[in-house]
């Protein structure tokens, strides 16, 4: 016996227009949620828009893993790296794609992120950090010049390595990938952290700071001066060193 059925049963809900009503009301109720708890047009919104804000927002504030499996689909598993249209950065030495919370719905909650690098001949993936994470990055088949500068004080680490090499960057340090050969190259970097944030150096400090700190920090240098090389900072990733550039014939 279902509530409403015990409570027809009682004098004052005798009137059997009263159990109809409450009848249609329990049906109603019942039939307008799906089984994961979420009405059939959030779960048409979310095929339509994966990647939609409050989506990513309600899969990240999960309970548990099974209320964050629960919000989610088999496609957001997966992620293309040769078809990628977000998390993408292409500049004169080659393009990298990454894939992050907030463009690959199934690392959130999970604590890793992915980046790779596909560099022309002397392309140089420039000098940035990474504030939330700590980096290994695997050469899939170059030459690769890595380094990198933890904080004040400490010694420049520099390296080189080769194909099926990796080398390590920690957490918040300034790093960079430098393709030595004259030929493509590729390198997988991968993160523990699903957002690990990226800022690079040049651009960062040239294209946000206010030119009169950066003129202040570089010794009263002019405003005109500081407006000259934002216009001329390049776009990552870029042609690399001149030794490189000279070799290759670029």
């Amino acid at each position: 016996m279902d509530l409403t059925q015990f409570l027809c049963y009682l004098t004052i809900f005798a009137n059997a227009d009263v159990c109809q009503k409450l009848a249609g009301n329990s049906t109603t109720s019942t039939t307008t949620m799906s089984p994961a708890g979420s009405t059939s047009t959030t779960k048409a919104a979310n095929l339509s828009n994966p990647l939609a804000p409050s989506r990513l927002e309600s899969i990240k504030n999960s309970f548990s893993e099974l209320n964050l499996l629960s919000k989610t689909n088999p496609s957001d598993f997966i992620f293309d790296f040769n078809n990628a249209t977000t998390g993408v950065s292409r500049g004169t030495g080659g393009r990298t794609v990454s894939a992050t919370a907030s463009n690959f719905p199934g690392l959130i909650g999970h604590g890793v992120a992915m980046t790779l690098g596909f560099l022309g001949p002397c392309g140089i993936n420039l000098p940035h950090t990474h504030p939330r994470a700590t980096e290994i990055n695997y050469s899939v088949d170059g030459h690769f010049q890595v380094g990198f500068y933890q904080e004040n004080g400490a010694a420049f680490i520099m390296n080189e390595i080769q194909k099926n090499q990796v080398a390590v960057f920690p957490k918040g340090a300034i790093h960079f990938e430098q393709n030595l050969n004259c030929e493509p190259a590729t390198f997988v970097a991968a993160f523990n952290s699903e957002d690990p944030g990226v800022l690079t150096i040049a651009n960062a400090y040239f294209g946000a700071l206010p030119a009169t700190v950066i003129g202040a920090n570089l010794g009263g240098l002019n405003i005109t001066t500081i407006e000259d090389i934002r216009m001329n900072i390049q776009g990552n990733p870029s042609l690399g060193i001149e030794e490189c550039r000279r070799r290759c014939g670029l």
